[in-house]
């Protein structure tokens, strides 16, 4: 595995790890800002070596791991919080470590997270009328999922708004929701760049993923592509000149990105409507329509991508449910623009 570590706006360190067999998603990113507090942002995946090559990148910038004053989590997802306990053990004490406050419960406890993958998941392929040869494809990859993080039992909440003072710099807390419910951005107003997490990344269109279990969330109401969509229209209002993102490389020119994001759930939502509109069959049964592809690997992503769509056109009256199964079953009403 190589890092990539570099500094292209004074005081912000990029730490780029290389994501074998995830192309599209290229890097796993962290970000050290060298001013004081020293403050490291999303941790990467806890990898195979990947804890050599963060303290490698934190080392090229000038500082050791036992430096680190804070942490800040973009989002509970593992390739972004997974270090965080070995980070902390190596640097001798409890850095204090910030998510907000939706997401700290889903840092906290491997038995909540393996729960939820296992009883959820389950739950929710059998609505979408999954076969069991790809459940099982599925089971297999959340069972791996506890091998690549540790808990964070004491992680601290913050709120948007929630700003990060330091020596010639502030961080301001954008509560993003949408990829998660929890996910939040990084503005810093004076260099005018945005950590995105995966709110925002170049080269793919980011996953507003399917909330099963609405009733643990604030807002029982929580539509993740609605959520995701109005995230776009907080972070447009920003002066941003550079992104930082969960993966890839940094870019500029964030309002084209976020104008293709829109252009892409249009035509998804679409497809999505016209495919329920040639008859009600399980959800699974209409990926290849939805998708001109998906990789191995991504059946559930899709689906994901399936169901946040379908929300939004429920929400819009161009759907309805009509058997909730399972596997549960749809049909288009409306108009299809």
């Amino acid at each position: 595995m190589n890092t990539a570590a570099t500094s292209e706006v004074p005081g912000v360190h990029s730490i780029r790890i290389p994501l074998p067999g995830y192309p599209d998603l290229e890097t796993a990113n962290a970000y050290l800002i060298t001013l004081p507090p020293v403050t490291l942002i999303d941790t990467t995946p806890k990898f195979p070596g990947s804890l050599e090559f963060v303290r490698q990148g934190i080392h090229e910038a000038g500082f050791r791991i036992r430096d680190l004053e804070r942490i800040l989590l973009t989002h509970s997802h593992i390739d972004h919080f997974g270090l965080v306990a070995r980070l902390r053990e190596e640097a001798g004490g409890p850095v204090p470590c910030y998510i907000h406050a939706e997401e700290c419960s889903r840092i906290a406890e491997t038995t909540y997270r393996r729960e939820m993958f296992e009883t959820d998941a389950e739950t929710l392929m059998a609505m979408v009328g999954m076969p069991d040869a790809e459940a099982l494809k599925i089971r297999e990859r959340f069972s791996l999922f506890d091998l690549l993080c540790d808990p964070v039992p004491d992680a601290l909440p913050m709120e948007d708004g929630d700003i990060f003072e330091g020596d010639g710099y502030a961080l301001r807390v954008v509560h993003t929701p949408g990829h998660t419910p929890g996910s939040c951005c990084f503005h810093e107003m004076t260099r005018r760049v945005l950590f995105s997490g995966d709110h925002l990344l170049q080269k793919i269109t980011p996953n507003p993923l399917f909330e099963l279990r609405k009733d643990l969330l604030r807002d029982s109401g929580y539509l993740s592509l609605k959520a995701f969509l109005q995230s776009l229209n907080t972070v447009s209002l920003l002066a941003v000149d550079r992104v930082f993102p969960g993966h890839g490389e940094p870019f500029g020119q964030m309002p084209e990105i976020i104008s293709g994001y829109r252009k892409h759930h249009q035509e998804r939502a679409n497809r999505l409507w016209q495919a329920l509109n040639r008859g009600s069959r399980p959800l699974y049964d209409l990926i290849q329509e939805v998708f001109d592809a998906v990789p191995e690997g991504d059946t559930f992503l899709a689906i994901s991508e399936i169901l946040v769509h379908l929300e939004l056109l429920i929400d819009q009256g161009r759907a309805v449910r009509i058997s909730a199964g399972p596997p549960a079953l749809y049909a288009a009403m409306g108009y299809s623009g």
